[in-house]
């Protein structure tokens, strides 16, 4: 993105979204990218996210954040995993794919 067209803030918005689109499962809805931050976060911050709490962390309806979640997973750039002293705690871990996909976006920005 050119960074010295700051003065036209929807022109680099539209930038944004261009660099995200080849690599990141971004479409009508922003719940998957949203996803993807928050567990690529988590997981950065060597705290894993728990199904539960990205559930109530995001402003979406509990439907839709699992069914996105449902597919990220399918798609390969979610794990699931059962916690250990806990098997009814869901964690969430991002594939590798998030972190290539996350990478080419910020060297696109």
């Amino acid at each position: 993105m050119d960074r010295h067209t700051n003065s036209n803030p929807t022109h680099a918005v539209q930038q944004l979204r261009a660099a995200m689109e080849p690599g990141l499962p971004y479409g009508a809805s922003l719940i998957p990218l949203d996803i993807l931050i928050a567990v690529s976060a988590a997981h950065q911050a060597g705290q894993p996210l728990t199904l539960k709490a990205l559930v109530q962390s995001l402003p979406y309806s509990v439907t839709g954040v699992r069914y996105n979640i449902d597919q990220l997973v399918s798609d390969g750039w979610i794990e699931k995993s059962r916690a250990k002293g806990d098997r009814r705690t869901i964690l969430l871990c991002p594939t590798e794919k998030v972190d290539t996909a996350f990478r080419q976006v910020a060297s696109a920005i």
